[in-house]
């Protein structure tokens, strides 16, 4: 048997039937080569943050068992991405609405700083919309770059939104809708 890591990732949409998008990217992601999806969370839907749009994400974390090297899944994902519509405009800086957002977040306890890839993903404590539904499915992973349980860093954020030293994020949890 090869061996796995516990692998956490980031799934977000702002265009779209974003929760159906999602879900089609959840499935194709458990279809692959050496993926096990395990759980996804439930969908939280946010403001946008460190952008400027009209239209509110869909965001979920998804928990699965890999045995792929960082780099081969990160080309998995962008693969993923790209068959489902999404389109990155190099013209543009900075981020941008999108129909699938497919974030590395945790693989295993790798810590790794290369021009292609940074785990853990380095805005990960400064996002509800990563922390609201990492805290829903795996509330005492510990983040191997500060040590914390995933639990603690989202009520740390909280704390930092309600004191004001961070911006406000509005963000509800939902529902998965029924159906494939």
């Amino acid at each position: 048997m090869e061996a796995t890591e516990a692998v956490f990732i980031g799934l977000g949409s702002n265009l779209g039937d974003s929760f159906q998008v999602l879900k089609k990217g959840w499935r194709l992601l458990g279809e692959q080569n050496g993926v096990t999806a395990k759980e996804l969370s439930p969908p939280f839907l946010s403001s946008p943050v460190g952008m400027t749009s009209n239209f509110w994400f869909t965001n979920a974390v998804g928990y699965l068992q890999v045995s792929l090297t960082p780099l081969e899944f990160l080309e998995l994902l962008l693969e993923i991405e790209q068959d489902l519509g999404r389109v990155r405009d190099e013209k543009k800086h900075g981020y941008q609405d999108r129909v699938i957002d497919l974030d590395l977040l945790y693989f295993g306890s790798v810590m790794m700083d290369t021009p292609r890839l940074t785990i853990p993903h380095p805005h990960r404590n400064e996002r509800l919309f990563v922390l609201s539904p990492m805290a829903a499915i795996a509330p005492d992973y510990v983040d191997p770059e500060t040590g914390q349980p995933v639990l603690d860093m989202h009520l740390d954020l909280l704390d930092k939104i309600d004191t004001g030293r961070v911006g406000q994020q509005e963000i509800t949890r939902s529902t998965w809708p029924k159906g494939p």
